[in-house]
């Protein structure tokens, strides 16, 4: 067992959000620790596209000739550890009617889809030069309490003990939990199955590249609501999704998720033709826990990041990165003044609740929405929405947003009177189940 003060911060989770933690606090000179249950960096513990993209406002992008770099978050991914890129991303109704939002293609805004596995090496090495020490295979069973506080964590290697614990755990939310985040939460968790492939596709040519999300039910035999997506990186290139909605933890066994994989790939006509002749090179499934974002993401010693306080069950890459770094600074402040209460903390729990908090919950709530609606209100809502460009309600900036919404109302209104209250269901935040 360590003394409290042997860790100043200690972090829970190696994916993006927490090795950008402990690479960030250990950089300040505080004696940081990460613990992580996957055996080794670069280990994934859920299916993941790897796209990226700027945050205006947060994150600047810039592709030079040495690869895509990132200032604020001090990252930069070189070429080898990108795939292809990104510049639309459509969905789909089951009768075809689509919308999108469509990103502009500029040097000074890459979108891209990267190797998350090289990036997540690349962040540990860059975490364990600065001074952390990582212990994968190591998994946290709870996390420690005093007088309401957190005050470190447990594991079966014994308890350790920090003045802050960062919970980057992901998906499964047990820590924010157990720390008390989600104590004022009065809905229930619904769940997300998720099963993938990477594929070699040799009908993916380069005028195909970009992001596919299919709506509806009328091609596969699922029962509860559900959406499939394709990410099409590169010429040859896919990465097919099937993600199932529930509101029962083991409602879906493998096999049947599986069975509905194969059948969205064989059966939608949407994306079947670009899949012809694909041969699947990796296979990962999760189960994702989904909750509303909890009233605070910080407590007495404690701050919950990335998609274990994010709306539904994933955040992204950039914004994990961005925020982890952003709770490792907060803590190192904290850790520095003395001060690590709710309030001490606070500056964090003021920036998580700004813009991009916002413009992550609005992906989440269209999906969920849009996920529990009928093939024909699908056709109909997609027909509406099909006026407008949804990127700029992805980064929270009023400009821009302001600007796509007159111009919607002014080619749209007959069809937005028409859908009103689709619209609203589709924008209510309530989890699909």
């Amino acid at each position: 067992m360590c003394n409290k003060d042997d860790f100043d911060v200690i972090i829970i989770g190696a994916g993006p959000a927490g090795l950008s933690a402990a690479r960030t606090a250990a950089r300040s000179g505080c004696k940081t620790l990460l613990f992580e249950t996957l055996a080794q960096a670069g280990d994934l513990g859920h299916p993941c596209s790897g796209v990226i993209a700027p945050l205006p406002g947060f994150v600047s992008g810039q592709r030079r000739q040495d690869g895509l770099h990132f200032p604020e978050i001090e990252l930069s991914i070189p070429w080898s550890l990108v795939v292809g890129s990104i510049s639309c991303q459509r969905y789909i109704s089951p009768g075809g009617v689509s919308f999108q939002a469509t990103f502009p293609a500029r040097d000074n805004f890459p979108i891209a889809v990267i190797d998350k596995s090289g990036v997540l090496r690349l962040m540990a090495e860059q975490a364990v030069a600065a001074g952390a020490e990582l212990r994968f295979g190591t998994s946290v069973t709870h996390v420690t309490s005093q007088d309401g506080g957190v005050t470190g964590v447990r594991t079966r290697q014994g308890e350790f003990a920090a003045k802050v614990v960062i919970s980057a755990e992901g998906v499964s939310r047990q820590f924010t939990e157990e720390a008390g985040l989600y104590d004022t939460v009065t809905s229930g968790k619904s769940y997300a199955f998720i099963v993938s492939e990477i594929l070699d596709a040799p009908a993916v040519t380069c005028s195909d590249v970009g992001q596919i999300s299919t709506l509806g039910r009328r091609y596969t035999s699922v029962s509860t609501p559900s959406f499939g997506t394709l990410v099409l990186p590169a010429k040859g290139r896919a990465q097919v999704y099937f993600s199932v909605f529930a509101d029962q933890p083991h409602i879906h066994t493998d096999e049947s998720l599986w069975h509905y994989l194969q059948e969205y790939k064989q059966r939608d006509a949407r994306i079947s033709s670009l899949l012809e002749g694909a041969t699947a090179i990796h296979r990962a499934g999760t189960r994702m826990a989904l909750r509303p974002v909890p009233r605070h993401v910080v407590k007495d010693g404690f701050i919950g990041v990335g998609d274990s306080v994010g709306p539904g069950g994933h955040v992204g890459i950039l914004p994990s990165i961005f925020l982890g770094q952003k709770a490792a600074q907060t803590a190192v402040q904290a850790v520095r003044s003395g001060d690590v209460s709710q309030k001490g903390l606070a500056n964090y729990e003021r920036l998580y609740r700004g813009p991009l908090s916002r413009g992550l919950d609005f992906e989440y709530r269209i999906i969920t929405g849009l996920a529990d609606m009928s093939d024909d209100e699908l056709d109909r809502v997609c027909q509406t929405l099909s006026r407008i460009n949804l990127a700029p309600f992805s980064f929270g900036q009023w400009q821009p947003i302001a600007a796509e919404t007159v111009k919607w109302i002014v080619t749209g209104l007959p069809l937005i009177l028409r859908d009103r209250k689709l619209l609203r269901r589709m924008l209510s935040g309530k989890p699909a189940v």
